[in-house]
């Protein structure tokens, strides 16, 4: 490549078609190509080197306890740590942290003065997760052919409408084992609607994977046949390719999830989590820099879509009249049934018999009343705050719970695996919940009749 001869490195891929690239300082910006490029045959409008204030979140306008610091793809990242110290800023050690990424805190100005370094990409506000070192697991981002999109880019063009709205597909070409196909394909389809309530975007279930504008939704493990191989359990979650363009069909807009997790419903690798997060990239959204977004680059367990993530699919697409409040929704509570063998095949005509998994002929004897999809309110009111600490083997935690129909049980769970229900339901009380050394996160989640829920949780350190 006519770049590559000149020792100049392309590192992501930065919408609409354009590149951030990595080169000696002797190497003069107006000789990478402008013009005409012989090989591709397209006009470069801009070259440029990247200033500080491009590397610097809008998001750090407001105070920020720490930051994340992402160095380029080709900086040695032992020599970037010390940079860091030498800069009178202390390195934070946290596992899960993307590659090239580094955790840092320090007065506000030192971070002013470490975006002038030429091996920074791009400095964000760190969440609460990170700072605690509370497991995180992070996504790399949305995926444009064969490169990655720079963190610093937070928009792609989205899919183009037709009359007024964004019509799409989903096919689910291959489902887990972990849990049954019906609570798959709800998880995931409630994780569309949730963009669609905010923006003209309408979401069908389709047949043909292969299908222009159709979103493949694909379980695999390690290489699945494109150029980002899964990991095994507690790394990658999932990738997802951004709408055409810049991707091609049939591929853009595609989401894979790594087979080898443990995927789950309202805990731990939460599939609707995880799904609502990838169909942002899969309508056209990069990574928020505001760590309660859901399109923040690091999951956090989601019940719906914050302020900041509406105004991105808002900016991309337009508002859905009459969308409703950013109240986030809670995903329902785990259905029983068990794990089905077989899927619909991803081309063609779906079996003999079969119906799409939504819509369809209501039931004889008239059409049912809708279904009551409010979900309860719930209350923690001891502990008071969202973050504590104790000595204590367990903890009893109080609070309260309210419903339209009314509130039948409110159950606890924790990050290290205990899970128990509370006693009492509009005041309720859980007792003996154990807690292991070090940082625990216990959500506690209420449950009315429809199967509706709503969650609040705390982080409780045991010293």
């Amino acid at each position: 490549m006519e770049l590559a001869a000149k020792g100049i490195r392309v590192l992501r891929a930065v919408p609409d078609n354009a590149f951030m690239a990595s080169a000696d300082r002797g190497v003069e910006p107006g000789g990478w190509g402008t013009g005409q490029h012989p090989s591709l045959g397209v006009a470069a409008q801009w070259v440029g080197w990247m200033d500080r204030s491009d590397k610097l979140s809008p998001a750090l306008e407001e105070a920020a306890p720490g930051y994340v610091v992402i160095f380029h793809d080709d900086v040695d990242m032992g020599a970037a740590a010390e940079l860091v110290e030498a800069a009178g800023l202390e390195r934070l050690d946290r596992p899960g942290l993307l590659p090239h990424q580094m955790l840092v805190t320090g007065p506000s100005e030192r971070i002013s003065e470490v975006a002038e370094w030429d091996e920074v990409a791009y400095i964000f506000p760190a969440s609460r997760e990170l700072l605690l070192g509370s497991p995180v697991v992070a996504c790399a981002g949305g995926l444009t052919g064969e490169v990655q999109l720079a963190e610093y880019a937070k928009v792609g063009r989205g899919w183009t409408e037709t009359n007024g709205a964004a019509e799409l597909a989903y096919v689910f070409a291959s489902l887990p084992g972990q849990l049954s196909d019906s609570t798959v394909r709800s998880e995931v389809s409630r994780a569309f609607e949730e963009w669609a309530r905010y923006a003209p975007i309408n979401f069908t279930a389709g047949w043909d994977a292969a299908a222009p504008r159709t979103i493949a939704i694909l379980f695999a493990r390690g290489a699945h046949g494109d150029a980002y191989p899964f990991d095994g359990p507690g790394k990658v979650l999932a990738h997802t390719f951004f709408p055409a363009p810049p991707n091609a069909e049939p591929q853009a807009g595609d989401m894979h999830f790594d087979d080898d997790e443990s995927w789950n419903v309202g805990r731990d690798v939460d599939l609707f989590t995880v799904a609502l997060h990838e169909a942002g990239h899969a309508l056209g959204l990069g990574h928020s820099d505001r760590p309660d977004s859901v399109m923040y680059p690091y999951y956090r367990l989601a019940t719906g879509l914050t302020a900041d993530d509406i105004a991105g699919i808002r900016e991309l697409y337009g508002s859905r009249d009459n969308a409703p409040p950013a109240t986030p929704q809670t995903p329902a509570a785990p259905p029983t049934d068990t794990p089905s063998s077989g899927v619909p095949p991803s081309g063609g005509t779906p079996p003999s018999g079969a119906t799409p998994p939504s819509g369809g002929t209501p039931p004889a004897g008239g059409s049912p009343g809708p279904p009551d999809a409010t979900p309860p309110a719930v209350k923690i009111i001891s502990p008071a705050f969202t973050i504590s600490s104790t000595s204590a083997p367990t903890m009893t935690a109080r609070g309260t719970a309210s419903d339209n129909v009314g509130v039948t049980s409110v159950k606890w769970s924790t990050s290290g695996g205990a899970s128990g229900t509370a006693a009492g339901t509009d005041s309720w009380t859980a007792a003996d919940i154990p807690l292991l050394t070090g940082t625990n996160t216990v959500t506690f989640r209420a449950f009315d009749a429809a199967g509706n829920s709503s969650w609040r949780s705390i982080t409780v350190v045991r010293k």
